[in-house]
């Protein structure tokens, strides 16, 4: 019975051994006929639509891309003169691995390059073969546009002149080299430094765009670009003439007398707009890194790297923003003009001086060591009084000092649109005593900025308001005129209209008979103070002396603020007398070109009913020596 179960289990094994073996068979026939009819499928669309699908592929690859730069904004004066602008440059650009991708390629692109360029062969195949790996290589930088084109002219009709190809770049210019420098700033490495370039460089700069080719679906070689957008031009409120007049007067000034350091602000009192901006000698934008414009030959050869890096920074920065010190006697018509506004005086005040006045324990002197006697309101400012000045801010008062202060925008950035402004340093209310607030009525014992002391002026003589100093007119975006944007620039109100005539009529007065006489311009109405502030150490008797002019006083069209710190010349230490001379000389030209020709000799009528009457007493007050001497000793109060 086993026997014959086992043989009827091999029977049935063998029986389906034969049909899986049979539908093994099968599976693999149908395979194959699947398989071939695959390949037969494949070759028969690769022969009808191979290249369709070819070119399908070759149309997703790019063969090129690269930057096509956009051009930084213009900087235009106030009458569109242009200051600084953007030339294009053109660079040489090798791509190794494109030239030795096939042997047949470098010949013909070596004798291209050198026939057109002139370049020496054996060098530029082995930078080729040397970098055979690198896609970008630049070989030469501002080529000539004729070559450009004469090389791009021989490519197109040279079928393997391949790899080389030109980088379009933009390069700063400035027409005028060393006009305004500090105002405008230079640019490197794309971006700008100081001035106007610094501050406005997103305005300037534009968006740069891009190019890149690809094979069509005909294998047709496809360029396609998204052009660049150019920077926006500023017009600055800078005028081309005046600015040259200030820079001659300047540099005339320094090559015969000599100053540590210069500076000279024209204003317009009733925009807050500068006309004119100069500060010690101005340099080549050009070469922005060239001292020879500031410094001796002898001088920059006997310096060290770091010397030199240091003497760069001082050529480049602008005095009449970025530094501080003590205003002197022209801070004598904010004090005067804010105990107006408090009415703590009036026109009919009147003082005494008996050559120094004894505050907080100190004996503190007046510029005339035997006084000036009885004096009104008026005459304190045109003899530069001290005494008068103390007496003046007694009755003020430390909290209202301290208010108008911050009011005419002391102690704190006037937010000029250039880079590097200081806030200057003021006695903090708290600290304003008895002592300091009488130094400071006349100047001393804390420091301003340039820009600071021009803007306060300009709102007393304009009727009271202030505006925020600026240099850019307005911005035309991307360069088009019809696009124009106008900033913002607030204002705030300082003083009231009397005021403001009070002090225009004795700062008249002080031109005309105080000690301001060297300013007169003949045929104009000039009005003006003066100021000489002693640097610390006192004993080392070293001045920053400035005048702040202004014509006509009527109706006041131009600020003119000049501050020189340090005159070489021992002589004229401790005098305004270079300051208002040289206020004249600007005025005397500058007047007439803003349309304000003289009338001859002519008699402004002062408003006495304002600032009382003046005694001629015959004394010479012309040129302010030493009015703002401190005792030894004061500084530690």
């Amino acid at each position: 019975m086993d026997n014959y179960r086992e043989e009827r289990r091999k029977k049935e094994n063998k029986k389906l051994t034969g049909i899986m073996k049979k539908n093994l068979y099968l599976v693999f026939f149908v395979i194959l006929v699947l398989c071939g009819v695959l390949i037969g499928r494949l070759v028969y669309l690769n022969n009808v639509n191979g290249d369709k699908y070819a070119k399908a592929v070759l149309s997703q690859q790019s063969y090129s891309t690269k930057t096509i730069a956009s051009e930084r904004g213009r900087i235009l004066d106030r009458n569109g003169i242009v200051l600084a602008r953007s030339e294009k440059v053109y660079n040489v650009v090798i791509d190794p691995k494109v030239i030795m991708s096939q042997d047949y390629y470098l010949k013909p692109t070596l004798e291209g390059i050198t026939y057109i360029f002139g370049y020496d062969e054996t060098e530029i195949e082995n930078l080729i073969k040397d970098n055979k790996d690198s896609s970008y290589i630049v070989y030469e930088k501002d080529v000539d546009y004729a070559l450009v084109s004469a090389f791009n002219k021989y490519k197109n009709s040279h079928k393997f002149v391949v790899g080389i190809w030109f980088e379009e770049q933009y390069e700063r210019v400035y027409p005028y080299a060393s006009l305004a420098s500090h105002v405008i700033g230079f640019v490197n490495d794309g971006a700008g430094n100081y001035g106007l370039e610094q501050y406005y460089n997103d305005t300037l700069t534009g968006t740069d765009g891009l190019s890149y080719g690809y094979y069509d679906s005909e294998l047709n070689m496809q360029k396609v670009e998204k052009q660049p957008i150019d920077g926006s031009t500023l017009v600055s409120t800078i005028d081309f003439n005046i600015q040259t007049v200030i820079q001659e007067k300047s540099a005339e000034f320094q090559n015969e007398t000599g100053c540590n350091n210069i500076g000279i602000i024209v204003m317009d009192p009733n925009s807050g707009e500068i006309l004119g901006m100069t500060s010690n000698r101005e340099y080549d934008l050009n070469e922005p890194r060239d001292l020879k414009s500031a410094y001796p030959e002898e001088e920059i050869s006997e310096m060290d790297d770091s010397q030199k890096l240091d003497a760069m920074f001082k050529m480049w920065k602008n005095f009449c923003i970025t530094d501080s010190y003590e205003p002197g006697s022209t801070f004598k018509t904010i004090t005067v003009a804010a105990a107006l506004e408090e009415d703590k005086v009036y026109s009919g005040s009147d003082f005494e001086c008996l050559g120094y006045k004894e505050v907080g324990g100190w004996k503190i002197g007046c510029n005339s060591k035997s006084g000036h006697g009885h004096i009104n309101l008026a005459e304190a400012l045109m003899k530069s009084c001290n005494c008068a000045l103390m007496d003046i801010a007694e009755k003020l008062g430390s909290d209202a000092f301290y208010r108008y202060e911050n009011l005419f925008g002391f102690g704190r950035k006037t937010g000029i649109d250039l880079t590097g402004e200081t806030s200057g340093i003021i006695i903090d209310r708290k600290n304003l005593n008895v002592t300091e607030l009488a130094t400071s009525s006349f100047g001393t014992t804390f420091n301003v900025s340039m820009i600071q002391i021009a803007s306060a002026y300009c709102s007393i003589i304009n009727g009271g308001t202030y505006y925020k100093p600026h240099v850019v007119k307005e911005i035309r975006k991307g360069g088009i005129a019809s696009d124009i944007e106008t900033p913002d620039y607030a204002t705030t109100q300082t003083v009231s209209k009397k005021t403001s005539d009070f002090i225009r009529n004795a700062l008249y007065m002080t031109v005309e008979q105080g000690t301001a006489t060297p300013a007169k311009v003949d045929g104009y109405i000039v009005g003006g103070k003066t100021g000489t502030a002693q640097k610390r150490p006192r004993e080392e008797k070293r001045y920053v002396v400035s005048f702040a002019g202004f014509a006509p006083v009527n109706d006041p069209k131009v600020l003119v603020y000049i501050v020189i710190d340090e005159v070489h010349d021992e002589s004229m230490a401790g005098s305004s007398g270079p300051a208002t001379r040289m206020s004249s000389a600007i005025m005397k030209e500058i007047l007439p070109y803003l349309g304000l020709y003289p009338e001859g000799d002519i008699e402004y009528n002062v408003d006495y009913s304002l600032i009382g009457e003046i005694p001629d007493d015959g004394e010479d007050y012309g040129d302010e020596l030493n009015s703002d001497v401190l005792p030894e000793g004061i500084d530690g109060h």
